[in-house]
């Protein structure tokens, strides 16, 4: 009954996923370039929760919002500590 969640963040805009037309991830998700983690812990019978991502940190950072996202996406996958 274990689970993880991994929380990222990332210089790259958000938009620069999951889009077949972006020439670096080329339409790679975010939990398809952290894949052989997500393996790894599978293989110790982990069960994964949503993953949370930060984007654009360094050239237009949100800081304020990027908390706010946290904390709701906090508050659905842990109801019983908020």
């Amino acid at each position: 009954g274990k689970s993880y969640m991994l929380s990222l963040t990332f210089n790259a805009p958000v938009e620069a996923f999951n889009d077949e037309q972006e020439y670096l991830f080329r339409g790679k998700s975010v939990d398809d370039l952290f894949f052989p983690m997500h393996m790894n812990l599978r293989f110790f019978g982990m069960q994964p929760i949503e993953t949370f991502s930060c984007h654009d940190v360094m050239k237009n950072p949100d800081v304020d919002r990027d908390f706010e996202r946290y904390g709701t996406h906090l508050d659905k996958h842990f109801p019983e500590v908020s």
